[in-house]
């Protein structure tokens, strides 16, 4: 390692002629190596070639000089500190307000033919602002700071994104078909569409195709003119687990809108919806021609100017929507929930929705409601301090162990958006945060660094996938276990990479249920499988 630290910088020095111990360069053309200086100053595009590696060191900061693109073709690792983070910015932001031209920002870190062959990118602790894709190519309207298709090995965490805007799709980043994983990342005052493009998706992030994990992220005030102010999942759906949505405003979807969505493979799950503004439909988020699964989310007090203040359904579509609090929420009509037509039909379980049934509107509403509705609540949900947006249970919140007793197949993540134990009591809570009854000191936190999805096909006659994403490299061992509790199977992985696998299983089980037991590291996460031979 350490040869290979003095082989690049020695390579960067001697690419941009300047003595070891300059503290800006100047940048233009193809880049790899090493940038260990205060500052670099980009002059013109810049590419990582498919067989180059660029590594920036924390604290360094990367002004582009004019809207240039960094497109990476090979890897880049941008590793910064929580005090010496990296910054992407632009020099003169002359402009940048206006959304009908380029001006006054740089065009952002492109992955648009990177090989499935390069390794992965990472980005940590790093600081993007003032990235926009405006331009008269339509094609290239995506993604303020970041844009990646057809490429999943990209890690984004604990980054900042403020101010950026796109004239499409992703006012920070656009994804199409990639995989990849935002972790811990936060996002503000960034946009998607404007001037003359009246539709824009995603303010701050858009994804399209693929099923990137997003986790533990913060939306803040971020705008769209089409759908999702902070967040839009279309075509594919994905993890969406423990986000906070807050202050972001869209004509659709004020915090995220899901649409498109054919197959639904995932669950939006353990997330904070709250203070958002939908111009026309959905304060809180809206189902467009999708039908997710909403579990243990708490979408409250957002605001529609038009129909549907909390959840907005339309284009014939069936939400399944558990252990949800949905309260507090204004609209012009439908406070709480609208089912825009007829055959819009969202079904809720174990929830706790101001108004109930009775309060919904649309032409889904009233006689013309289908929908299961079982075992729900109309009660204030008891918040500990709303004023200063405290979504936490009181002790005497009647959402406490009101939510599903059986929670087989809802792929309930093991923490709540807090990190506290997912089901302290007898049965899980309702909302994104468990009250936590007390506990012996030796009781362990389960939280493993990894999620392992639904297994697939279940029920399966053969072959089963287990897909999963591991935050780290990490040793993977799957056992399955039979309704007698005996191991009957076990598979040794032996440390397998960060990022998105899928263990397959060729089955040869008799007909019956079946435990799966995912052990990562010393941790545990369980699912159930059915065998139909």
């Amino acid at each position: 390692m350490k040869k290979f630290t003095l082989s690049i910088a020695l390579t960067v020095l001697m690419c941009c002629n300047v003595p070891s111990f300059a503290t800006t360069i100047e940048v233009s053309g193809d880049v790899s190596g090493l940038w260990n200086v205060d500052t670099v100053k980009v002059i013109g595009n810049i590419t990582i070639r498919e067989a180059e590696s660029l590594v920036i060191n924390p604290g360094v900061k990367v002004i582009f000089q004019g809207d240039f693109a960094f497109s990476v073709r090979g890897r880049l690792l941008a590793i910064g500190y929580p005090e010496q983070m990296i910054r992407f910015t632009r020099s003169d932001t002359t402009g940048f307000h206006n959304d009908t031209i380029p001006g006054g920002g740089w065009y952002g870190i492109r992955y648009h033919v990177t090989s499935a062959s390069v390794d992965s990118s990472v980005f940590k602790y790093c600081h993007f602002e003032y990235g926009k894709a405006v331009s008269e190519d339509s094609l290239a309207n995506y993604g303020g700071a970041i844009c990646v298709r057809n490429f999943s090995k990209v890690e984004i965490s604990n980054c900042q994104f403020f101010n950026n805007k796109c004239k499409d799709k992703g006012g920070a980043i656009y994804l199409e078909n990639a995989d990849i994983l935002l972790l811990n990342n936060h996002f503000s005052d960034n946009s998607a569409g404007g001037g003359v493009q009246l539709w824009g998706y995603g303010g701050a992030v858009c994804t399209d195709y693929g099923e990137p994990v997003i986790m533990h992220n913060l939306f803040v005030n971020n705008s769209s003119t089409g759908i999702g102010g902070g967040l839009a999942v279309r075509f594919t759906d994905c993890p969406v687990f423990y986000n906070t949505f807050t202050a972001n405003q869209s004509a659709i979807g004020g915090a995220m809108g899901v649409l498109h969505v054919p197959v639904i493979r995932h669950v939006i799950s353990n997330n904070l919806v709250y203070g958002n503004i939908g111009l026309y439909f959905g304060g809180g988020v809206s189902n467009n021609n999708a039908s997710p699964v909403w579990v243990n989310n708490t979408i409250v007090h957002n605001t529609c100017y038009s129909y549907g203040g909390g959840f907005y359904c339309k284009d014939s579509i069936n939400p399944l929507v558990y252990n949800t609090i949905i309260w507090g929420n204004q609209a012009g009509v439908g406070t709480q929930v609208y089912l825009w037509d007829s055959f819009a039909q969202a079904s809720f379980y174990h929830c706790n929705i101001q108004g109930g049934r009775e309060g919904f509107a649309g032409a889904g509403s009233g006689g013309a409601y289908i929908g299961e509705y079982i075992n729900n609540i109309d009660t204030d949900p008891m918040f500990e301090n709303i004023s200063q947006h405290d979504y936490r249970l009181t002790g005497i919140s009647p959402c406490i162990n009101a939510g599903m007793p059986d929670t087989t197949g809802l792929l309930i993540p093991p923490v709540d958006l807090a990190g506290n134990l997912r089901i302290s009591g007898n049965t899980i809570d309702i909302g994104a945060y468990e009250y936590q009854w007390p506990v012996s000191i030796n009781e362990q936190n389960p939280f493993a660094d990894a999620v392992f999805y639904q297994p697939y096909p279940n029920p399966a006659t053969d072959v089963v996938h287990f897909p999963l994403y591991l935050l780290q490299d990490e040793k993977v061992t799957l056992t399955i276990f039979n309704i007698n509790g005996q191991a009957i199977k076990t598979f040794d992985q032996g440390y397998l990479k960060a990022g998105k696998q899928t263990l397959v299983w060729d089955s040869d089980l008799q007909s019956g249920a079946y435990t799966c037991i995912l052990l990562v590291g010393s941790k545990r996460i369980e699912k159930k499988i059915v065998i139909q031979n």
